[in-house]
This record gives structure tokens, C-alpha cells and sequence, in this order.
């Protein structure tokens, strides 16, 4: 609890220092895993280890209670392993392991993460399937989902070359963000 903790505050050598501890005394820590892939991705941009701590993460989590997890178990670290592997993937240019992953949490948790897979689809240069994703972002509701998507959707024309509906879609960003 300490080093997720420390996590959370962004207190990156803290956390990383005491997972270290973590996983030294209990290899099979799926905590002490998770929070060194965090401490590896945001405090040191260490992709490729924060990539095997958090598979070593959600393997550790999946010898205890399943995959996907039985009912009971303690859903919400599971859901954190893989938004952050998919964070992971992101980062590492990983794009279709990470629309994966990013399929996999949207068939076990609620709210979906919609417009967060136009991004790797406009990487993949599959655009209208990244539009497609944006769009499904906007009509989600979630206010989360609808700034995704609006920014997505600002990238996406840009890098298809959409220059008028890009500076419309930043346009349109931009006054949401204002609201």
C-alpha cells in the first residue's frame, strides 16, 4: 500500500524503491509489480521494463484469481494493469497490441474506453476506423470519452492529410475545453 501510494503521489524513486522491496520479498506481487511499471513508465520513461513489470503484473494477478478475474476478486487493480499496459503499449509504438489490449478491458469493464483506440488506429493509418472510434467517443456521454475523442479527432485529420477538417475538429476541441 505504501509504494502504490507513493505512486499515486508521483513520488517515483519512492515507489519504485519500495515495490522493489515488494516484489524482493514476494516475487508473485502483482502490486509491487504493477507500481514498478508505474514508476518505470511515468517517473524514468523506462518503456520496455515497465512493459515486462506489467506483465509480470497482470500474469501474477491472473495466477490468483483468474483470467478474466472469478467474481469476488479485486476487479479495479485488474482494470488498472491493463489501462496501464495499454498505456505502455502506447508509448512503445505498439499500436495493434495495444488495441488489443485496450479490446480486452472493453469486454470486462465498464465505461468502455472508446475514443482512447482511435489514437493507435491513426498510427496504424487506419483513419476512418479511427474516426469511427472518435465518433464513438463524442456519443458515449462520458466526459472523458468526449475530450478524447475531440482531440483524437484533431490528430487524425491531421495526419490524413485533412487539413480544413482538422483545423475544424482542433477548433471544435478547443471551445470544448473552454466551455
Amino acid at each position: 500500500l505504501a509504494a502504490f501510494t507513493a505512486a499515486r503521489e508521483q513520488k517515483w524513486i519512492r515507489a519504485r524503491e519500495l515495490a522493489t522491496a515488494v516484489v524482493r520479498r514476494n516475487p508473485e506481487s502483482y502490486v509491487g509489480h504493477h507500481v514498478l511499471a508505474l514508476a518505470q513508465h511515468e517517473g524514468e520513461a523506462n518503456f520496455p521494463v515497465a512493459l515486462r513489470e506489467e506483465q509480470l503484473a497482470i500474469a501474477a494477478f491472473a495466477r490468483v484469481y483468474g483470467d478474466p478475474p472469478h467474481p469476488g476478486a479485486p476487479w479495479r487493480w485488474h482494470a488498472m494493469m491493463l489501462l496501464e499496459l495499454a498505456g505502455i503499449q502506447g508509448d512503445l509504438e505498439r499500436h495493434a497490441e495495444r488495441l488489443a489490449t485496450l479490446d480486452r478491458y472493453n469486454s470486462l469493464y465498464q465505461p468502455p474506453m472508446l475514443a482512447e483506440r482511435a489514437w493507435s488506429l491513426m498510427k496504424l493509418r487506419r483513419f476512418d476506423e479511427a474516426r469511427l472510434a472518435a465518433r464513438d467517443g463524442l456519443g458515449s456521454g462520458d466526459a472523458w470519452q468526449v475530450e478524447s475523442a475531440l482531440n483524437a479527432l484533431c490528430a487524425v485529420e491531421f495526419e490524413a492529410g485533412q487539413y480544413g477538417r482538422s483545423y475544424e475538429a482542433c477548433k471544435a476541441a478547443l471551445d470544448h475545453g473552454r466551455a
